[in-house]
């Protein structure tokens, strides 16, 4: 270890200019080694090697000479291969790495292709970006695809994937897909179909279930009242009262017993089916043989509407019953 408190070579005899020149070469030959106090004077970009810290140091440009209040920074580290830096061809960094934010068209890393690469988004979000056009983000919530980006599953081979992607237009809310914890697997055709083996769920919303060939549909509703196409369960005396019914809109009453069931969607053709049944009360019995049936009548069965009657068989006689229910199926 050598230092050199001035690297000054004054005129003296010969020994001392030999002595001076001994001292000043090797205190280069050692990069000034040894402590930053023994230094004396520096030059810009002297070149110190720290032997009380370990680490290989160069003087800023600026500042003072002096030893005790140059500035010096550290180049790396001595006794240490490559002076504990990271080689060109590549290593293991030991530390935290902190780039700048960077931005969509210049991202803070890229890989040869400057638009191209990884940049911070905005607080906590990393971006991708492609071409400059920012591609997806990454944050401690989620992973987003931007701009209708799709998501690729590729088959074995990499020749054909699976795309998944976003509408155009999400409406209203942000909407989300949450997979059952189940094995099994979804396909579907090029009509858009589901195809499953087996299904089971708790609460199903469909708007029309089909057969297998797509045909024959039920509605929720029509399922849920028994498939029959309208019925209702009404009181024929007095002031005619529906007490509860499906796709009935309302009774007219006639006359006494005749009754026109009336349907609040109207049947395909009048080739439908009509189920009748009554209950009389004690003070209006039509007597033995009093019948529930649909009026003889030209208009008694339209596509929108019955009519029904309720008399005694003997005299023909129109009853009003207590209780009226009139069933239809049909297409």
């Amino acid at each position: 270890m050598s230092q050199d408190t001035d690297f000054q070579i004054p005129n003296g005899t010969g020994q001392a200019v030999r002595l001076d020149l001994q001292t000043a070469i090797l205190a280069l030959a050692s990069l000034s080694s040894g402590s930053q106090s023994g230094l004396g004077t520096t030059q810009p970009c002297q070149l110190f090697a720290d032997t009380t810290n370990g680490l290989l140091k160069i003087r800023d440009t600026g500042g003072n000479a002096a030893a005790a209040q140059a500035t010096f920074h550290t180049i790396g580290s001595l006794n240490t291969a490559n002076l504990g830096l990271l080689p060109r061809s590549g290593g293991t960094m030991t530390g935290v790495i902190t780039g700048s934010t960077g931005s969509a068209a210049a991202p803070s890393i890229n890989f040869g292709d400057s638009s191209t690469g990884i940049f911070k988004e905005s607080t906590n979000v990393l971006g991708i970006t492609g071409a400059g056009n920012l591609s997806f983000t990454f944050s401690n919530t989620s992973f987003n695809l931007r701009d209708q980006r799709p998501a690729r599953f590729f088959d074995s081979d990499s020749s054909n994937y699976i795309e998944i992607k976003a509408p155009s237009t999400v409406s209203s809310s942000n909407k989300t897909l949450t997979l059952p914890d189940e094995t099994g697997t979804l396909l579907t055709d090029q009509t858009t179909s589901l195809a499953v083996t087996t299904v089971t769920t708790t609460n199903t919303r469909t708007t029309n279930v089909q057969d297998s060939s797509g045909n024959n549909g039920s509605t929720a509703v029509q399922i849920q009242q028994g498939r029959a196409k309208a019925w209702v369960n009404f009181n024929g005396q007095g002031t005619v009262a529906i007490r509860d019914d499906f796709n009935v809109s309302s009774i007219t009453d006639i006359a006494t017993g005749d009754f026109r069931v009336n349907f609040d969607t109207s049947m395909p053709s009048v080739n439908y089916c009509v189920a009748t049944q009554m209950q009389e009360d004690h003070s209006t019995s039509g007597g033995s043989g009093a019948r529930p049936l649909i009026r003889r009548t030209s208009d008694a069965i339209q596509t929108g509407s019955v009519r029904t009657t309720h008399s005694n068989v003997a005299t023909g006689a129109g009853v009003d019953p207590l209780v009226f229910t009139v069933t239809i199926f049909g297409d």
